[in-house]
C-alpha cells in the first residue's frame, strides 16, 4: 500500500509543478539604438528669468513698535484679569499666614484622622469653616472677603457628593 503511494506522488511530481508563463519576447524599435536616450518633451526654459523666491521679503515692511511700558501697566491694572489675578495673589498670602495656626492645623490633623468618608467629609467642611473665618479675619478689604467667601463656598461645595442617596429626612405627618 505504501508503495502506491509513493509511486502515485513521483507519477503526479511533474503535473503538480506550478509553470510560469512564458516571458514576452524582447522586440527593439528599428530606430533605437543601445546608447540613444529617449526623448522628453521638456520646453526650455530661459536662463534671463529669475525664478520667484520661496520666501517673501519682508525687510521692506515696516517693523510695528511695541506700546510703552506704561500704556501696558495701566491696560492691565484695569482689565478685570489683572483684578482678578491681585484677588489670588492676597489669597495665596494669606492662605500661607493661615496654615500653621494651630486651630488649623488641628482641623487638619481631625479631618486626616477620620475613620469613615462621612466623618471625613464632616471634619473637613469643618476644617474649611475653620480655615476661611481665620483668612477672613486677616483679610483687609471687603474685595478680597468677598473673594473668600466664594473660595470657602467652592471648597465645601467639592466634598458634596451629589450621586449618593442622602440620609432619609421625615417626611411631613399628614393633617388629620
Amino acid at each position: 500500500m505504501k508503495f502506491l503511494i509513493i509511486a502515485a506522488v513521483f507519477l503526479c511530481a511533474p503535473l503538480m509543478r506550478a509553470q510560469e508563463p512564458p516571458l514576452p519576447a524582447a522586440t527593439e524599435t528599428p530606430a533605437a539604438s543601445p546608447n540613444a536616450r529617449p526623448q522628453l518633451n521638456i520646453p526650455d526654459i530661459p536662463m534671463d528669468v529669475e525664478p520667484s523666491p520661496l520666501v517673501p521679503n519682508t525687510s521692506a515692511t515696516p517693523k510695528k513698535t511695541a506700546p510703552p511700558i506704561s500704556e501696558l501697566d495701566t491696560a492691565f491694572q484695569h482689565a478685570p484679569l489683572g483684578q482678578e489675578y491681585k484677588l489670588h495673589i492676597e489669597w495665596r498670602q494669606l492662605k500661607n499666614r493661615t496654615a500653621l495656626d494651630p486651630e488649623v492645623v488641628a482641623a487638619k490633623a481631625a479631618a486626616a484622622a477620620a475613620k469613615t468618608d462621612v466623618e471625613k467629609r464632616k471634619a473637613m467642611r469643618l476644617y474649611y469653616n475653620i480655615f476661611y473665618a481665620h483668612m477672613q479675619a486677616l483679610a483687609s478689604t471687603p474685595e478680597i472677603k468677598t473673594y473668600l467667601e466664594q473660595r470657602k463656598t467652592e471648597a465645601i461645595n467639592s466634598l458634596a457628593q451629589p450621586n449618593v442617596r442622602p440620609d432619609p429626612t421625615p417626611r411631613p405627618s399628614p393633617k388629620p
